[in-house]
Order: C-alpha cells, then structure tokens, then sequence
C-alpha cells in the first residue's frame, strides 16, 4: 500500500527529531506548547515520544491532512530549512475536500490556483520577517505584548536575552508597566532577526509563563490584517 505524502512527513518528522542531540529537550518543549490541546494529565504523562506526541494531535484534532501547523512549528523547532519547505509543498498542494467544491475548481483559472499557491509558499517560507508584516499587524502585536504582559516583562526581557543592566535601566527610568514593556518592545525589536524574531517572542513568552499570550500572537499572525 503506498504511503500518503502526509504520512511520509509524519514519518520523517519522527526520523529528524530523533536525529538531533537534545530531541528530549525538543519533545518536552513541544509537550509543554500543546499541553492545552492534548486536554488531559494522564495522556500528557504518556508522552514519551514525539510519534505519540503526533498521535495524540491527530486524535484531538489540532493535526490532520487539512492543518499541519504542528509540523510546521516541530521542523522551525529543529532548524530543519529543508523538511519546512517539504511541509509547505505539501500544503499548498493540498485541497481539503471539505474546502473547495468542484465547481470552483472547474471555474477558477489554473493560473490563479499557481499563482495563489505560490504565495502561499512564499509566505510560509519567509516566516514572518518584518518586512511581510502590514504596519497595522505589527503595531497590533507590539500593543498586545504591551497591554498584556504586565508583571511578567522582566521574565520575557530576560528570556529574549536582554542584559540584566537594561532591563534594570528600563525598571529604573519608566514607572508604569506598559511603558516598561513598549521600551522593552524597542530594544528587542532593534536586534532581532529578521526571519526568525516571531518564533524567538513566542518562545520567550512560552519561557516567561505566558504560553496563553503566545497563542494569541499566533492567533493575530492568522488573521487578515491588512
């Protein structure tokens, strides 16, 4: 029986994670980012690999053929350039049945399909540098962050590797806490990596105990904000 393209990248999800030196380190990540989803201590504790890992997402929904978002993040999670581009080949080539009917695809050029696949890769390539961003998203992030933080801004400004001495100077010349986090907004955003500097936030959110605020930046990034 020949494997779907789906399972083979399930399949090589699994290879690729346990190729790397710290992959329980990744799993218990990964665990911890899905730990809502999976909605249940007892399976939680039965985690023990990134399959079963897999395997529970898929029961509950949040991976199937139509959404691969989970392997999207695990391959960003590994550095893998390679399988991500895999990844999202296979999303913009997939049509999910319950998405498209035949009379659309009967009446929609075939240049259009192409050209909106294409950007659809595209996009999922670049992750989300700032330069892809509309202002008004990006200013939507920065006011979340802002707004919701609060006490925890140090614990995130330590987790996106500030120096101790500016957060400090940062504690010291601005009084209220979204002043203290839109100057800590400033300073990361100054630095940060151009393609990579939205899995950093959420990470560092995921490290300051702010995993709800992460998924609400994530949230924002799906959203069609022009």
């Amino acid at each position: 029986m020949t494997l779907s393209e789906f399972t083979k990248l399930k399949q090589q999800i699994v290879f690729d994670v346990g190729k790397c030196e710290n992959h329980i380190h990744i799993l218990n990540k990964l665990k911890e980012f899905y730990k809502d989803d999976v909605d249940s201590d007892r399976r939680f504790e039965q985690i023990n690999t990134i399959g079963q890992l897999i395997n529970i997402l898929e029961i509950r929904n949040v991976l199937s053929e139509d959404d691969v978002g989970p392997l999207k993040e695990i391959a960003r999670r590994i550095n893998n350039d390679d399988l991500l581009e895999r990844i999202c080949d296979y999303e913009v080539n997939h049509i999910s049945k319950g998405y498209i009917n035949q009379y659309v695809i009967e009446n929609i050029p075939m240049t259009s399909i192409k050209q909106h696949m294409t950007e659809n890769k595209e996009s999922c390539l670049q992750n989300y540098p700032f330069g892809a961003l509309s202002p008004k998203k990006m200013l939507r992030i920065r006011e979340t962050i802002i707004e919701e933080i609060g006490s925890f801004w140090r614990d995130l400004g330590r987790n996106l590797k500030i120096r101790e001495c500016k957060i400090d100077e940062i504690d010291t010349n601005y009084n209220s806490l979204p002043s203290k986090a839109s100057q800590l907004m400033n300073l990361f955003e100054s630095r940060a990596d151009k393609q990579r500097w939205f899995f950093v936030l959420c990470e560092a959110l995921e490290k300051s105990r702010r995993k709800d605020l992460s998924k609400t930046l994530q949230e924002i990034m799906a959203m069609n904000i022009s």
